[in-house]
Parts: C-alpha cells; structure tokens; sequence
C-alpha cells in the first residue's frame, strides 16, 4: 500500500476538464516528479490531494485513510504540507514568525492559553522556536541571519525557501513542491536540488511538480507525465527521457516552440 493513493481522479471546469482518470502511487521515502506542458493538470492535481479543490470523481487515499474532499487544514493535520506555484507567504510578518506559523497544527496552546501564559505554553514556545530554528539551520545563510526580516524583503529565491521552511514546520510525512526552483539561476537550482535530497534523507517523502528537466531527471525515483490532464507515462527517468509519446507531448513540443 502506498502512502499517497490516487484512484481515477477527474477534475472539470465548465467543460474544461483538467483531469481525467488520474491513478498513480507514492511510498514512502520516494521522491516522485510530475511533469508535463503548462495547461496539463499538475497544480489542479495537487489542489485536489491537498484539499484546496474537490475532484469531480475517484478518490485519494493517504496513511490507508480515504481523505478525497477534505478540507485543507484536516489534510495537513494528517501530515501533509505544501508549497505554491504563486508563492503565499505573510509577507507583513518576518521569517521567523512564517516557519512558527506553519507549527500550528502541531502546537498544543489555544488563545485562553496563550493568553495566561502558564509555563508549558512558555515551554512550547521556547520549544517551537527552537525547532525553527533547527529548520531554517538547513538553509544556512540563505535565511538563518535574516530572522527578524519581513518576508517581503527577501529574494525570490528565498522566499521559496521560506515556503519550504514553513512546510517543514508542520513535521510531514509527505510534502508537496510546486515548481521549487522557479526562478531560479543554475546554481540556486542546484542549491534546491541538493535541498531535495536532504529533506528525502530526513525522512520525507516528496511529490513536486518542476519544470527543469535536469532537477527532475538527476532527483527522482519515478516520474509521472500529464499532458491534456491525463497520464500518459509514468516510470524512472531513463524510461520518461527514452518514452516517444513523452518526448512528442513534452519535449518535442517545447523544441517546436524555441
């Protein structure tokens, strides 16, 4: 049994339909990549897992628990954060405050607590800004001096990596990265790249959505292709770079378009 299940997921729009009959697997420890034209259904596939929209039909299962047409918060108290093609961060509030954010569904102290301040909330706080720290450890100079910055005064790039921190925050079993080098310069991507494989290492398991071929050939385990909002391939990267259907949807398209 896989820890993510998607059975024939189907997803339409006033007749546009930007899923059709979508199945695939992810186990856990596996970093799986799903790629595809822009237009084929990937972002509306992830709003689908992770509860942001609701499929029209078929169902996902994750941890063997049927979870299809749950809210976004329920599916994150479970264990499964995201990142966003177009970036949503508080970008009034500073690094630090965006990671404790993402710490809320695993924090204990409700408002009348927060309020009286007894010492286990003071406990958890020093205990939350400690883990937060640990996370944004991974990032190094990147983020970890700039912690009382407001988000909106870093990079593009690091404000990708403080989406990620703040999904780390949630303590996932699966995270879910749309497009996480978007925008990127080779060696930030490579940066990223590494980033990846070190949350895999950590014991996470990863499905993202990228448009760098390179990021996803040298990264993943398998990779799954969309195009028209149906699969029409999935296995190792050797199998997706030698597919002609792949190559003729995919590649060969944005050959025609350079």
């Amino acid at each position: 049994m896989g820890l993510l299940e998607i059975r024939d997921i189907e997803k339409d729009f006033g007749g546009l339909i930007a899923l059709h009959n979508v199945s695939f697997d992810v186990n856990e420890g596996e970093i799986v990549s799903v790629i595809g034209p822009n237009g084929a259904g990937k972002t509306t596939l992830f709003n689908c897992i992770t509860g942001y929209i609701k499929p029209d039909k078929g169902q996902i299962h994750f941890l063997g628990k049927n979870i299809t047409g749950f809210d976004p918060y329920e599916v994150n108290d479970l264990g499964m954060a995201r990142t966003f093609q177009q970036i949503r961060l508080f970008m009034e509030l500073t690094i630090m405050e965006n990671v404790l954010i993402g710490m809320h569904s695993r924090i204990k102290a409700g408002v009348f607590h927060a309020l009286l301040k007894p010492r286990w909330v003071r406990d958890e706080e020093a205990a939350a800004r400690a883990k937060a720290l640990e996370i944004l450890g991974l990032f190094q100079e990147r983020l970890l001096p700039r912690l009382d910055q407001r988000a909106k005064m870093l990079s593009y790039a690091n404000r990708r990596r403080l989406e990620i921190a703040r999904a780390l925050a949630s303590e996932p079993k699966l995270m879910l990265l749309d497009e996480p080098a978007a925008g990127m310069n080779p060696r930030e991507t490579q940066l990223a790249t590494d980033l990846i494989g070190q949350l895999r290492n950590m014991g996470h398991t990863i499905l993202l959505i990228e448009h760098d071929m390179r990021l996803v050939m040298s990264i993943s385990d398998r990779v799954i292709v969309l195009d028209h909002g149906e699969k029409i391939a999935e296995g190792t990267p050797v199998e997706i770079q030698n597919n002609e259907q792949v190559i003729e949807a995919y590649m060969g398209r944005a050959a025609k378009n350079a």
